[in-house]
C-alpha cells in the first residue's frame, strides 16, 4: 500500500520479530497480515485488543471475521490472543509483558466515545519499561477547530501527545 508505508512504520516504532506486541482495534487485520507472520518468524507474541465485540452486532461480527481470518490460521499468523480494549476492559494484554502498542486510525473514535484516557492508560500498564507506543492517526492541523477531531476522524498531533502524555509517555519522535 503506497499510503500506509508499512516497513517505515514498524521500522520507526523499533518493532522487531521477536516482540510481544498489542494491536488496539485491529478491524479487519491489514496490519496483522504484515505482524502475525513477522512476529511468528521470530517468535514474537501478538495480542488483539478489539472493541468490545459485546457492545453491538457488528463488533461481534468484525471478531467473528478476524478470528476466521487469522486466529483461525496460526500456521500462518502465529498464536494470536484476543483482548478487549474498551471503556470497561480490565486491559489491552497483561501488565508490563509488551514490547510495543500500536494503534492505527483509532484515536478520534476513543476519544468520541470518551475513553480515549483509559485506552492510553492501558496501553501504558500493558508495556514493559522502556517499551513503544505506536500511533498512526490522521492528522488534522494545528489550526483547525479542535471539535473536528471527533467527526472528521482527523487528530492533532498535540491532542494525542496530551492523552499519551497524560498516561505517562514522553514523545519519542
Amino acid at each position: 500500500d503506497q499510503w500506509r508505508h508499512p516497513m517505515e512504520t514498524l521500522t520507526f516504532f523499533g518493532v522487531k520479530p521477536t516482540d510481544t506486541v498489542v494491536e488496539i482495534a485491529p478491524g479487519g487485520g491489514w496490519y496483522t497480515a504484515i505482524l502475525g507472520p513477522w512476529l511468528k518468524s521470530g517468535g514474537g507474541k501478538l495480542y488483539a485488543a478489539h472493541v468490545d465485540p459485546a457492545t453491538s452486532a457488528n463488533a461481534q461480527a468484525n471478531v467473528d471475521a478476524y478470528k476466521a481470518a487469522f486466529v483461525d490460521h496460526p500456521e500462518t499468523y502465529g498464536d494470536i490472543t484476543l483482548t478487549v480494549g474498551s471503556r470497561a476492559s480490565t486491559g489491552l494484554a497483561p501488565d508490563g509483558t509488551a514490547d510495543a502498542v500500536l494503534t492505527f486510525r483509532n484515536v478520534h473514535n476513543w476519544m468520541a466515545g470518551g475513553y480515549a484516557d483509559k485506552i492510553f492508560a492501558d496501553a501504558f500498564r500493558a508495556l514493559k519499561p522502556g517499551g513503544v507506543l505506536g500511533v498512526v492517526d490522521h492528522r488534522l492541523p494545528e489550526g483547525m477547530d479542535s471539535a473536528l477531531e471527533e467527526k472528521s476522524g482527523y487528530m492533532k498531533k498535540s491532542s494525542v501527545v496530551a492523552f499519551a502524555t497524560k498516561a505517562g509517555f514522553k514523545l519519542a519522535g
